[in-house]
């Protein structure tokens, strides 16, 4: 979809909540819709907004996530769907250190001056979810391990 949305407002949740589920295509014969009534969906422009049981449907018939994301950050949480690799946890680990302190140090430079603008608060939470998200997979493989 070429229309750009702000990251976090309701269209660009149902936006990625459609790609989640594979497109418009597939989105529109889920919620027995015409492809052109998905696009009206997502786009900004149209006042018109999904119905939360689209939102539903979308979730449990395709594993799709970005609705429970944002409804766990509107309620003052998070939710981080993971998946536990398979991989060895130290590989796993070392892997994500790299980045994990990239995006840190960022965080802390475009805090420091006090003047984060909504642009840049937008680029970081994508970069800060990316890093919750990697840090609760390796929990959840920590978790794994200690059940033998």
């Amino acid at each position: 979809m070429p229309k750009q949305r702000d990251y976090g407002t309701t269209k660009d949740i149902v936006t990625r909540l459609v790609d989640e589920a594979g497109g418009v295509k597939r989105a529109a014969f889920l919620l027995e819709r015409a492809v052109s009534r998905v696009y009206e969906l997502c786009d900004p422009a149209c006042p018109d907004q999904m119905s939360y049981d689209f939102v539903r449907k979308l979730t449990e018939f395709c594993g799709s996530t970005a609705a429970a994301e944002d409804l766990a950050a509107l309620a003052g949480g998070a939710f981080m769907p993971i998946t536990i690799d398979d991989g060895d946890l130290s590989r796993i680990a070392a892997d994500k250190a790299h980045e994990h302190g990239r995006v840190t140090t960022q965080l802390f430079v475009a805090m420091g001056d006090g003047k984060v603008t909504p642009d840049e608060a937008r680029e970081l939470l994508k970069q800060v979810d990316s890093e919750l998200r990697a840090l609760m997979t390796l929990r959840a493989k920590l978790v794994s391990l200690t059940k033998g």
